[in-house]
């Protein structure tokens, strides 16, 4: 019985061995190649990182009884983490904007991130591997860079590997920094995880939903799918059932209302009508609110504006309360990442932390 204990006690350490055996190859490949771009097109370097990867998820598996312990999050969540990184580099270069990207740095930017903090992990553990729990998960430092590394990867292949899904979040992010301008309570909700932050955030989704359906097609086609048809566009308009479509089609005659007041070019009045839309939904319906949002509009259009933005913003809750509660889990990790790419909080530098076995 002992014997088998022992060996018992050998294979589980065996995995955590042949992780840092494997990171340890891919450091001797970097010196080799020098870290450069060139590095990571090698082809025996994608192969020694699959393989790293492949250690990282068994013992993810094994060891991870703080969250889901997945095993299937491939080498291909780095890869395009990486890739997405060296395109963002390359757009900022030509000088397009950075504001759309920088929601994609910081969901790559996690990816790689929780990589190298668990390949710092195994370099410190290797020259200490007698310290190492044979029973993995009582391993608080291993157990604590799983779990950071499973978020992040989880995150990075349903969102970062989904090139149109990332985009509308990227899309999202500097529209809600626009709105941010425009109604300054929204950013202090944003910087203060304020309370109201949850029920204005929808609402904000929402707009933009209804103001760009093309480019927000994946973000809620992702928190709603059993409201979309087959195909689940048909030119930049979305296929949806009736009484969703029934919603868009009154959103198009509010905001048509609301344009109506300006004769000036319709860029112009598409932002002014805009502009009353972000102040609403952040604002509120108090009285002074309501003449800083309708003030603008003249006489003879903003009664009949004012009344049908209200109605509205009270159809709109109904379906806030949707994109919420569908699916819970899917709606809590997307406002996290909305979140976290508004605070433009990164993780913190592995080698700047306390190692713990």
């Amino acid at each position: 019985y002992i014997s088998e204990l022992i060996q018992i006690e050998d294979q589980a350490r065996k995995l955590i061995v042949q992780a840092v055996e494997s990171e340890r190859r891919l450091r001797d490949l970097e010196t080799r190649y020098g870290e450069t771009e060139a590095l990571l097109a090698q082809p025996d370097y994608q192969s020694e990182q699959r393989k790293l990867v492949g250690c990282i998820s068994y013992l993810n598996s094994v060891a991870n009884f703080r969250r889901k312990g997945r095993d299937d999050l491939p080498a291909e969540v780095l890869f395009d983490a990486v890739r997405t990184i060296q395109r963002c580099d390359a757009a900022e270069r030509n000088g397009q904007s950075t504001e759309l990207s920088a929601a994609a740095r910081t969901l790559c930017g996690d990816v790689v991130e929780s990589f190298v903090a668990m390949r710092f992990y195994l370099r410190e553990i290797g020259k200490c591997l007698e310290r190492v729990d044979p029973h993995l998960c009582n391993n608080a430092g291993l157990v604590t860079r799983l779990v950071d590394w499973e978020e992040s990867w989880e995150v990075g292949a349903r969102y970062v590997q989904n090139e149109l899904l990332l985009n509308g979040i990227c899309d999202l992010v500097a529209e809600i920094r626009l709105a941010q301008h425009v109604a300054p309570n929204l950013r202090t909700m944003c910087e203060e995880c304020d309370v109201d932050l949850f029920l204005v955030m929808p609402r904000v989704i929402w707009l933009r939903g209804l103001i760009k359906p093309q480019g927000q097609i994946q973000v809620f086609k992702s928190l709603l799918p059993h409201r979309f048809l087959d195909p689940p566009l048909i030119g930049e308009a979305w296929n949806v059932d009736t009484e969703l479509a029934n919603f868009v089609e009154f959103f198009r005659t509010v905001y048509g209302t609301l344009m109506s007041n300006w004769r000036s070019a319709a860029r112009v009045s598409e932002r002014a009508a805009w502009e009353i839309l972000v102040k609403r939904v952040v604002n509120g319906d108090s009285e002074t609110e309501k003449e800083d949002i309708y003030g603008p509009l003249a006489t003879n259009v903003r009664q009949q504006a004012e009344s049908a933005v209200e109605e509205l913003v009270n159809k709109m809750e109904g379906w806030s309360m949707e994109l919420q509660r569908h699916c819970a889990e899917d709606w809590n990790q997307f406002a996290g990442i909305l979140i976290q790419c508004l605070s433009g909080e990164r993780k913190k530098d592995a080698s700047q932390m306390q190692f713990q076995v």
